[in-house]
């Protein structure tokens, strides 16, 4: 059954797009381990000859991949898919999505612009692989190519191709800083957590944004919040830094979650992924840190972490399910059940029986800089320094809490003479 039965979509936006439209076949690319220029040498194949590894990767995913299908304020209307044809396994007759990209991203080129923060118009398979992605080296699956050479989204279709507003072909690297408190003012002190309105879409969520190419993902977490939260008067700006400096650091900070977003800004060959990192505020510096929204936002404001806060139950992308894990973690430790909020499915398989899969720190993250899957040189500086990795952050314990019991010292052996005789021969 074709997809779009033939109807045209009309595209009356402002920014140029396009005529051109392809169908859904994929030609896989690399190794399964390494996403490296000596693995790319591509072959095309049809959808049908893709095998059951790749194939669930886009099942898994089917019930997270709902935003990238939805509409965006300042994209044209995309091609609907239905769950039944997200995955690119699936063969579908006629599929032609919308295709689109923002006049922003063309003006930015980085080989005709200095300083221009998007790639080329046609896509570079090595610089794709040099950059790496989140979710392919997650699941140890190879970056995908369709038949004009372009990256395909490892979770499927999403009824619009080419890059739309998003500057790199592939994965297109964020940062996220989850950062909450209990208020200190409300009974019970409820579970808060920073957000901010977007501009472009007018919804709430987590401060954040792109990682630049070489800047270390830790300090990207500190910038974005400062850019995007921290908007404040310059004769409180030292203040500001000094309580985000407190707040920012490797002892207090673990990794939530790493990999794709399902946002309403991916395409068919571009899309987000993301580090979302949690910062948990003292009673202190939950009273001291001030808030004031930047350029990329409307407002600022801390927000209970509670489904029936309508503003929080429809927060941005992904940003709502790692909230969740993150309230779920901090109730846990507690030793309390989680109620009001339910854990999120978790995307990634289940560890295997008897291990426990480990918590990132901060320290990871200030070795990691964008533009190589793998590892930068050391930092001799920031999060990356040289302090062991810290246990993830947790609420405050009671001031009362007594220390574990210590075990009791074994008793000393006997001397000699007051052993039992060996028996005669």
């Amino acid at each position: 059954m074709p997809l779009c039965c033939g109807r045209s979509v009309q595209q009356d936006v402002s920014e140029p797009s396009a005529s051109r439209r392809t169908g859904g076949r994929v030609s896989p690319v690399g190794s399964q381990k390494e996403l490296t220029s000596d693995t790319l040498t591509s072959t095309t194949l049809d959808s049908s000859t893709l095998d059951d590894g790749e194939d669930n990767l886009s099942v898994r995913h089917t019930q997270l991949h709902v935003r990238a299908r939805s509409e965006h304020p300042r994209y044209p209307r995309r091609v609907q898919v239905l769950d039944a044809h997200v995955p690119w396994s699936s063969s579908i007759e006629g599929y032609r999505p919308t295709d689109f990209v923002a006049k922003s991203v063309l003006e930015n080129d980085c080989t005709v612009k200095e300083g221009g923060w998007a790639d080329p118009a046609e896509p570079d398979r090595e610089a794709i692989a040099r950059r790496g992605s989140y979710e392919h080296e997650k699941r140890r699956l190879p970056v995908r190519f369709d038949e004009l050479g372009r990256p395909l989204n490892p979770v499927g279709r999403t009824g619009m191709c080419n890059r739309g507003g998003l500057g790199k072909w592939g994965p297109n690297h964020a940062a996220d800083p989850i950062v909450t408190r209990r208020c200190p003012d409300k009974p019970g002190t409820p579970l808060e957590v920073v957000v901010i309105k977007r501009r472009d879409t007018g919804e709430w969520a987590i401060p954040g944004g792109m990682v630049d190419a070489g800047e270390l993902v830790s300090m990207t977490l500190r910038r974005e919040f400062e850019e995007e939260a921290g908007n404040v008067p310059e004769s409180e700006r030292e203040r500001f830094e000094d309580l985000a400096g407190r707040l920012f650091t490797e002892a207090n900070g673990h990794e939530v979650y790493r990999g794709y977003v399902d946002d309403p800004r991916n395409t068919d060959n571009a899309w987000m992924e993301t580090t979302a990192f949690h910062f948990h505020c003292t009673a202190d510096l939950a009273v001291q840190l001030p808030l004031r929204a930047g350029d990329d936002a409307h407002n600022v404001t801390w927000l209970d972490v509670d489904d029936a806060e309508p503003r929080y139950a429809a927060l941005y992308a992904s940003h709502k399910d790692w909230v969740d894990r993150v309230a779920c973690e901090l109730r846990l430790r507690k030793g309390h059940s989680p109620k009001a909020v339910a854990a999120p499915a978790e995307a990634t398989p289940p560890a295997p029986q008897g291990r426990r899969k480990p918590q990132r720190s901060m320290l990871g993250l200030g070795r990691l800089r964008i533009g190589s899957p793998k590892a930068a040189r050391p930092a001799t500086t920031g999060y990356g320094a040289s302090p062991p990795p810290s246990p993830p952050p947790s609420e405050p314990a009671s001031p009362t809490a007594s220390p574990p019991p210590s075990l009791p010292p074994s008793p000393p052996s006997p001397p000699p003479s007051l052993l039992p005789p060996p028996p005669p021969p």
